[in-house]
């Protein structure tokens, strides 16, 4: 990159402290690091190396192993609709988009991560990430880290961080896992692998596939809607492997291979034979070294990211205005050194931890059909970060963290976060704060995209937050724990498409739009008894246009969700859960246009809320087999989310898991 030179002599400050103070071990979140401590206490996602989630001064989940399993979690959406502060929407069944809006931020501001590996897709228009085509029988677990988290990795961690863990290494040489399900509308579930350590080796190796003849994506009310169903099935394997040489070298190495296929509809108009195939391949390699007794550790990787995505559209009956096909292809090329020193105590300091990096990165995009003229574009990044951490007094902690990204073709972008942690364990309560910047980078679609209606801008600048929060945990019982947090985040240089020709109608991407949103989160956990345990969560939103005042879409000021865990006999756990969005504003079609297909665009306007009961059960027939089964949305609800779209109606699954 020819501004690299002009980047580091201008940032001698960050470069020295990333690379001569333990710049960035900053441990890619594997399955093993976390599985030292407790699942529902240690995490990685949030500092980027192993730390207890009371001294992080932000709200994290984890949505654990047993959780996935003792819930019948088939796909990333099951698991993580119910985690407090997100949003998930999607339109229609499995497979089809869905988008993930954190704390009120738009759905391209969550960053999703698989064991620290960056996956939003280089060659989508805004560079989300489509959560709706993954499963989860490879994971150890999901770790969702909500608020700004771009000075620890920079562009899209506006609204949050969503890091996929996978399972790897155990006690025992190997251990075989299995699961086959079957449940309603032709739905198939097959998942096969082992995990275990042998000597010098750690590994993990699973095979997953799932089908669905689905149902279709377009609301009943619509009278062009031909009865459709739209089919979705996933393919995955997934291979994670350590070879220590020595005590102290150890070479890791990881590989993630998923295929999807699926139909879709458009906004309240069924088509018949539209599908979608979507393909992403991710490879990690490098050496860990831990030298001075842990005191230094440093690591070295480098990888892909490989993403592919076909559109098809087959006439049919109800197709006056076919969708043309579209093929895109983004590969994201990275390399990272990471290191971290661990320098005990100092002072009045204890635990001090100084850790950063530098990170590189190639993104190739290749895009052509649809309705855009065809793009092939390439550009660079270079991401310096320095990160600190710290315990005073035996009660705070402490923790800071600066980040400088240069990219080829756009200005430096510099985002930072400080946080603290007061311990009361006198009253078993913590108290945090914390305030930050973060930016999310143009997409090289969103720069150099062009077609009949659009102009390119390639001087577009990244969009910018600010956001601060404030928060406790309070823990008067053993059984009783409550909490709340309250946020505020400030976006602007929003990136929205703007009208500049009144007579062809094209216009182009500008910076000019400004989010603010506030909000709170609260929580209470009861555990009354050893065979029962109660969470509640609730979340308030007030996500608005900085310059008009208007709700933004798809934010539902007010959600809940609720689940309880049942343990009657020993064998047997049930678990109700249960999730309500309330009215929203959406982008609402009526039922009929006036070309008489599909419905018809009326604006944007107010959309009904709606509320789901889930029901699951695990019985345990001996040490290796168990039973599972599960009922989604119990009763049936009908509901659109987005709007147009038919929510998931009820569904039966049944299946035989097994484990050695």
């Amino acid at each position: 990159m020819t501004n690299y030179r002009r980047f580091i002599e201008g940032n001698v400050s960050i470069v020295a402290l990333a690379l001569m103070l333990a710049a960035g071990h900053a441990q890619p979140a594997l399955a093993q690091d976390a599985n030292n401590g407790d699942d529902a206490e240690i995490v990685v996602t949030a500092t980027r190396t192993q730390t207890s989630v009371e001294r992080i001064a932000a709200r994290v989940d984890v949505v654990t192993r047993a959780e996935m399993e003792n819930r019948n979690y088939v796909t990333a959406v099951d698991a993580l609709a119910q985690t407090p502060g997100l949003n998930v929407v999607q339109s229609g069944g499995a497979g089809a988009i869905t988008s993930m809006f954190s704390r009120g931020t738009n759905s391209k501001h969550t960053l999703a991560l698989f064991d620290g590996i960056r996956l939003n897709d280089a060659s989508a228009p805004n560079g989300q990430y489509n959560f709706g085509q993954d499963t989860v029988s490879g994971l150890e677990r999901i770790e969702v880290v909500r608020g700004a988290a771009s000075s620890v990795y920079g562009s899209d961690a506006i609204g949050g961080v969503i890091n996929f863990i996978p399972r790897v290494g155990g006690d025992r040489p190997i251990a075989p896992f299995f699961e086959i399900g079957a449940g309603s509308r032709e739905s198939y579930r097959l998942s096969a692998g082992a995990v275990g350590s042998a000597g010098p080796i750690s590994y993990a190796v699973t095979g997953e596939h799932y089908e669905t003849a689905g149902f279709n994506n377009v609301a009943d009310r619509f009278p062009d809607n031909l009865g459709e169903d739209d089919t979705a099935s996933f393919d995955t394997i997934t291979g994670v492997a350590d070879f220590s040489f020595t005590d102290n070298i150890t070479l890791r190495g990881l590989v993630r291979w998923r295929q999807s296929e699926a139909d879709f509809d458009d906004s309240a108009l069924d088509r018949i034979g539209r599908t979608g195939d979507d393909e992403y391949f991710v490879w990690r390699l490098g050496p860990r070294l831990s030298l001075f007794g842990d005191l230094y550790e440093t690591e070295l990787n480098v990888g892909e990211v490989r993403n592919e995505r076909t559109s098809r559209d087959a006439a049919d009956v109800n197709q006056s205005f076919p969708a043309p096909s579209s093929e895109a292809e983004g590969v994201r090329s990275f390399a990272n050194w990471r290191n971290t020193l661990n320098l005990g105590s100092a002072g009045a300091l204890h635990d001090v931890v100084l850790s950063g990096g530098v990170e590189w990165q190639r993104e190739d995009i290749d895009v052509s059909g649809g309705y855009s003229d065809p793009l092939s574009r390439a550009e660079d990044a270079l991401g310096i970060y320095a990160m600190a951490r710290a315990r005073l007094a035996g009660r705070v902690d402490l923790s800071a963290s600066v980040r400088r990204d240069d990219n080829d073709n756009f200005d430096e972008a510099t985002t930072w976060n400080i946080g603290a942690v007061l311990q009361l364990p006198e009253i078993g309560a913590r108290l945090y704060a914390s305030t930050g910047s973060s930016f999310k980078a143009p997409t090289l679609n969103e720069r150099y995209g062009s077609s009949a209606y659009t102009i390119p801008n390639p001087d577009l600048a990244p969009e910018e937050g600010e956001s601060w929060e404030v928060g406790f945990d309070y823990r008067p019982l053993s059984s009783v724990t409550f909490g709340a947090t309250y946020f505020s985040s400030e976006i602007e240089n929003l990136i929205e498409y703007v009208t500049v020709d009144p007579i062809t109608f094209a216009g182009e991407n500008r910076n000019v739009g400004v989010a603010e949103i506030d909000g709170y989160e609260a929580f209470i956990d009861l555990a009354p008894l050893d065979m029962l345990r109660l969470r509640v969560n609730y979340t308030y939103t007030d996500a608005r246009n900085g310059l008009t005042g208007a709700e933004l879409l798809r934010r539902p000021p007010h959600a809940w969700s609720a689940a309880l865990e049942l343990t009657p006999v020993e064998p047997l756990v049930l678990t109700l859960s249960y999730l309500n969005r309330g009215d929203r504003m959406d982008v609402l079609y009526s039922n009929t246009n006036p070309w008489g297909l599909g419905g018809g665009y009326v604006g944007n306007g107010p959309a009904e809320g709606y509320q789901v009961f889930n029901l699951a059960g695990r019985f345990q027939l001996n040490d290796n087999i168990s039973l599972v089964s599960s009922v989604s949305n119990l009763t049936d609800e009908r509901y659109e989310d987005p709007n147009a779209y038919r929510g998931q109606p009820r569904t039966f699954w049944f299946g035989v898991r097994g484990s050695f």
